[in-house]
């Protein structure tokens, strides 16, 4: 019989589990939920800009673009532009205010 013990690993579950969670999206959630125990108070209340927490848990993957009618509109987009990053490898550059 072995008396060693064995360290405690974390498992491919857990690790997914945690890059998936995002605590700032469950804060939001979670403070909405909270307000909403007093709805009518609180949500239909004077404190309407409570909903804005929502916008914490939000990750937008598309961009509908609509005139004032509703009605969809096609916009020429640039996905993918080359950005100047200031420290970029190889390409050192200095800040300056002036």
């Amino acid at each position: 019989m072995n008396n060693s013990v064995e360290p405690i690993r974390i498992s491919n579950i857990q690790v997914h589990f945690s890059t998936l969670l995002l605590w700032t999206a469950l804060a939001g959630l979670v403070t909405m939920l909270h307000a909403c125990l007093d709805m009518k108070a609180i949500v239909l209340g004077k404190y309407h800009y409570v909903l804005y927490f929502l916008v914490l848990a939000m990750q937008p993957r598309m961009l509908l673009t609509v005139d004032e009618n509703l009605k969809p509109l096609s916009v020429p987009v640039r996905v993918g532009q080359a950005v100047d990053v200031v420290g970029q490898a190889g390409r050192p550059k200095t800040i300056t205010g002036f």
